[in-house]
C-alpha cells in the first residue's frame, strides 16, 4: 500500500496542530481480519473435535469473505493468493451504517461458542 506524500492536504482551514494530530492518527495500526464464515457450537461438540474433524461454516465457498477492521465489517471481497500468502480483492465497501452497526460476531447467533475460521479443527 502506498502512502500519499501529503496525507493531510484535505484538511483545508485546519491549523498545523490539527494536521499533526491527523498525521499521528493516520499512523495508528489496527487489526485487519478476514472472516470466511462462522458457526455456533455447543461446548460438548467443541470438546469432541479432534485431528481431522471438519467444522462447516455458514457460507458457501463462492460467497464473499468479510474484511473486518477492529472487529467491524468494512468491506467484502474474494480471497486470493498473493506470493503464497492469503490476500483479499475488495469487491464492496460496507456502508457507513453497516460499519457502525457491525461487530466481529454479527453473523453468529447467541447461545453457543463460535468456531474460529482458520484454526485447525
Amino acid at each position: 500500500m502506498s502512502e500519499s506524500p501529503n496525507r493531510t492536504s484535505g484538511l483545508k482551514g485546519c491549523g498545523n496542530a490539527a494536521a499533526t494530530t491527523m498525521d499521528i492518527l493516520l499512523d495508528i495500526e489496527l487489526p485487519v481480519t478476514l472472516r470466511f464464515g462462522s458457526r455456533r457450537m455447543s461446548l460438548e461438540d467443541i470438546l469432541r473435535l479432534d485431528t481431522g474433524s471438519i467444522v462447516e461454516f455458514d457460507r458457501a465457498v463462492a460467497d464473499p469473505v468479510e474484511v473486518l477492521v477492529n472487529d467491524r465489517v468494512v468491506a467484502r471481497g474474494e480471497a486470493v493468493a498473493v506470493h503464497g500468502h492469503y490476500g483479499v480483492r475488495i469487491l464492496e465497501i460496507a456502508s457507513a451504517r453497516e460499519r457502525l452497526d457491525s461487530t466481529g460476531d454479527s453473523h453468529v447467533s447467541p447461545g453457543a461458542v463460535p468456531a474460529i475460521a482458520g484454526e485447525q479443527a
